[in-house]
């Protein structure tokens, strides 16, 4: 367990140290920027944010490539992971250029909320440059997957916690003499951009074995590369619409203040989010290399561990904000910005989902079933925008919490479905034993399913 404890509790400081960021900077924006600014700020970083729709996953493809074949082909591993890293390049360069002609393309045919009109400039500005900072964190995301594919993963965290002190100092020093939106996104949102940057520069520094330059280009590994991709394209477009859109979308079409409380809830979402991932990215590599090991007992106990410790930390936030929510509001921001009861029951919902939601997703892929969660996610992005935008019709921002959870929890059902189906995990599921006939030759196809 010490591969997935160690990048946990090294996450777990590196989020502590970013709630606690969100914790003291949004109130010290708020109070800056004041209301108005401030909603159009919390717009601003959902937009920003809806570059990683596109994110192509190649992290993880490297990860897994590391996982399987490292012991393997050391040479055709060194070409694959070389390959990787240039089309990553190329790939989010291109993401960058699309992303932001499309923007300005849309802020001049569309007509614009005044909110957004008055502060045209600034607005374009912030959202032009998250777009680039985005699309450089993407592709950085291949030296994630370096050291994923290591169980290395720590390491990350150790350089973004430098990174997020670092911006804890500007935000007291710097940002009082420039409160301008850019800004404030950049330390509240990207704050350990700098620290993924250098740790980007160790991982090449530690592994050059595996970046060569003359590695070829061939046209059925690329073809290959891509392919794998895919799946995880799919599902982090799925994420992003469910967690990221609203807030933009609508508060593009309607105004910031008409998601000025979904905006808050989002930022915190998003640092629960990052913990929901750090420990549920090495629970993938973790089950995919026990499985692949024939370890059907480890693989089963490193999942049943890791359940139990997710699970109940979501309980216990569950609760938490339920109860203390609107308290822990009003003496945080000082304004009068505080959460329905109907908004308040749906996001102590949305915690406990989004946890057990992440947790499905990861033994998903790690058994080998990484099409069917990319599957999954889709059917969940498609039925979330007809579904959000009537129950924000109805009910405005409760309603798109209540929305986000009814497919959230449609989701979980079917993932829990295959699983039950799956040769090794199934009994996680309360799938009767019979679940496991021939195991050896199942096992070795839902490796095979996965393998980049």
């Amino acid at each position: 367990m010490k591969s997935i404890l160690l990048p946990t509790l090294a996450a777990w400081l590196v989020r502590l140290l970013a709630i606690a960021l969100n914790l003291i900077g949004l109130p010290f924006v708020l109070a800056r920027l004041g209301q108005d600014r401030f909603g159009l700020f919390l717009v601003v970083l959902s937009i920003g944010s809806w570059i990683g729709f596109a994110n192509v996953g190649m992290g993880r493809v490297v990860a897994s490539i590391i996982t399987r074949a490292a012991h393997r082909s050391p040479a055709l591993t060194a070409r694959l992971i070389s390959m990787a890293t240039a089309l990553a390049a190329l790939i989010n360069l291109g993401l960058f250029v699309v992303a932001t002609a499309l923007f300005l393309a849309v802020m001049a045919t569309v007509p614009l909320n005044d909110a957004i009109a008055h502060h045209r400039t600034e607005f374009e500005v912030s959202i032009v440059s998250l777009f680039l900072a985005m699309s450089l964190w993407f592709f950085l995301s291949v030296f994630e997957g370096i050291d994923a594919g290591h169980h290395q993963l720590q390491r990350l965290y150790y350089f973004q916690l430098g990174s997020y002190a670092l911006s804890l100092v500007l935000l007291f020093v710097v940002f009082p003499r420039h409160p301008s939106i850019a800004l404030a996104a950049y330390l509240l949102n990207l704050s350990f951009l700098l620290g993924s940057i250098a740790h980007g520069i160790d991982v090449a520094r530690r592994n050059r074995h595996l970046l060569v330059r003359h590695f070829g280009w061939h046209r059925q590994a690329v073809r290959l590369l891509l392919l794998s991709t895919l799946d995880f394209t799919i599902i982090s477009l799925g994420i992003g619409i469910l967690y990221q859109l609203s807030t933009g979308l609508f508060g593009f079409m309607f105004g910031p203040d008409a998601v000025l409380e979904l905006g808050v809830l989002m930022r915190l979402m998003q640092s629960y989010g990052a913990v929901l991932i750090a420990f549920t990215f090495p629970l993938t590599n973790v089950v995919a290399s026990r499985l692949a090991a024939r370890d059907s007992d480890g693989a089963r106990r490193a999942a049943r561990i890791s359940g139990l410790l997710l699970l109940g930390g979501a309980v216990v936030a569950s609760l938490g904000a339920l109860v203390f929510a609107n308290g822990l509001l009003a003496l945080w921001l000082r304004s009068g910005i505080r959460f329905a009861p109907g908004f308040l029951a749906a996001t102590s919902l949305l915690i406990l989902l989004s946890s057990l939601h992440f947790y499905l997703a990861a033994l998903l892929m790690g058994g080998g079933e990484t099409k069917r969660a990319a599957r999954i996610h889709l059917l969940e992005a498609m039925l979330f925008l007809p579904v959000a935008y009537v129950s924000f019709r109805l009910q405005q921002q409760t309603g798109l919490l209540i929305a986000l959870d009814a497919v959230l929890a449609g989701g979980c059902l079917a993932m829990l479905q295959r699983l039950r189906l799956h040769p090794v995990l199934g009994p996680l599921t309360g799938a009767p034993s019979t679940a496991l006939i021939k195991p050896a030759a199942a096992l070795r196809g839902s490796v095979a399913a996965d393998r980049p």
